[in-house]
């Protein structure tokens, strides 16, 4: 996500030290953080250190005695590889920070990718639990936020670029403008180490220790199996476990039914444009792609690409609607999200507003060019048989590449575009 990039921007004017851990030994560790403190403070204030450190306590003393009277701020880059060389490595940071001598003016900054490392030194038993004046995830861009790294590329292959890349800068800033989508799915993702085949494995090693029994219940998901019975029996083994740490990781998220009652039984669904990407696209393929296959892996997977940037629309479309009540372009009342039946006749609505209790959106989102009509709108106007308490007159709302159409201008329709959903 450019944490370092970030990081590496807000300390450069001030008076700093920018650390970034590796999967080194402890004692390696020291001695590049004792080399970095000569490097980036300058040789007097390392000899001020004693130019070596014997452990983390004692540096981080050191550090905080070179902010006794000016302000220093600290960084310290993915630790995790740190909490793995070290043992107790936040308890170290906590009693430090607990003991600062009153006026010491150090900032220490502390990041890291593995998620689920972070979130235990601050949860409910961390040792840095209450600690942090600032907690942050920095987590990937939406579509909105994403158009900046490719703002010339028109809007259809921007959304196939971001279907693909999801919000992360360093897939983004790697995707070529010039060429096709098609094009670039072949560099990136169906050619051995593209950065898009291989990000993907990187994360899921960095987060969790059983990559491949983990990586089976992803691809499940990935491939439409959205419950527990059928995840198990797509994944072939027990799944409970592997999903809740899944959820924690940022991989899964649980979905329900927009106003669903209490209890009701949840859906799970891919939480990342790219990681879904790859599993519904990839995962399974990447020997073929590194034997030199990636062209007929493409062909192969192609209506599961569509399917999957068909998903990517949807999600935009109903980001969309949240944006347009909390401006009130849509009633304000409304909660918009995602709705579909539990139990009898299959039913599904991609974008359902409910006032109350009460249906007052119905919406489909639909990733075509072909405009909607009055067929469209006809099985629309079917489903309020099935929504939760429809109001007298629901509002019928459509999301498409180009928007509004002959017919849904009949049925007195709102009908946005891509052009709408991308627009800041």
């Amino acid at each position: 996500m450019g944490k370092t990039f970030l990081l590496t921007h807000f300390v450069r004017e001030r008076r700093s030290l920018f650390f970034g851990a590796t999967q080194q030994a402890e004692a390696v560790e020291l001695a590049r953080l004792a080399e970095a403190v000569r490097i980036q403070l300058g040789d007097r204030t390392a000899d001020l250190t004693g130019g070596a450190f014997g452990s983390w306590e004692s540096a981080l003393r050191a550090l905080a005695a070179l902010a006794s009277d000016r302000a220093l701020a600290v960084v310290l880059d993915e630790v995790p590889y740190l909490a793995r060389s070290t043992r107790g490595f936040a308890s170290i940071v906590q009693v430090l920070w607990d003991h600062l001598p009153p006026g010491t003016k150090l900032m220490l900054v502390l990041t890291g990718s593995a998620i689920g490392t972070i979130e235990e030194m601050l949860g409910a038993h961390g040792p840095l639990r209450g600690r942090p004046s600032v907690a942050m995830r920095v987590d990937p861009l939406d579509p909105q936020q994403a158009r900046v790294f490719l703002p010339r590329l028109a809007r259809v292959r921007y959304l196939e670029a971001y279907a693909a890349c999801g919000g992360y800068p360093l897939h983004l800033r790697s995707w070529n403008a010039r060429a096709s989508t098609r094009e670039n799915l072949l560099h990136l993702a169906a050619t051995a180490g593209g950065v898009l085949l291989e990000d993907a494995r990187s994360m899921l090693l960095e987060e969790l220790t059983d990559a491949v029994g983990y990586g089976r219940v992803l691809a499940a998901v990935g491939r439409g199996k959205t419950r527990y019975g059928e995840i198990a029996n797509e994944a072939g083994q027990r799944v409970e476990a592997a999903i809740e740490t899944l959820i924690r990781g940022g991989f899964l998220r649980k979905s329900l039914p927009v106003g669903a009652p209490k209890g009701a039984r949840p859906s799970y669904e891919l939480s990342d444009p790219y990681v879904a990407f790859w599993f519904s696209c990839l995962f399974g393929n990447e020997t073929a792609i590194e034997g030199g296959q990636g062209t007929a892996v493409l062909v192969r997977v192609a209506p599961l690409w569509q399917r999957h940037v068909g998903w990517v629309f949807e999600e935009a479309a109903r980001a969309h609607a949240a944006r347009l009540v909390a401006r009130g372009t849509l009633p304000r009342e409304l909660v918009v999200g995602r709705w579909w039946t539990a139990t009898g006749p299959q039913c599904e609505v991609d974008v359902l507003g409910l006032r109350g209790r009460h249906t007052a959106l119905v919406g489909e989102a639909r990733w075509a060019s072909r405009p909607f009509d009055d067929r469209d709108v006809f099985d629309l106007r079917r489903k309020l048989e099935r929504v939760p308490s429809p109001v007298a007159s629901p509002l019928l709302a459509f999301w498409s590449i180009r928007g509004p159409s002959a017919a849904t201008r009949r049925a007195r329709a709102v009908a946005f575009s891509l052009a709408d959903i991308l627009a800041a």
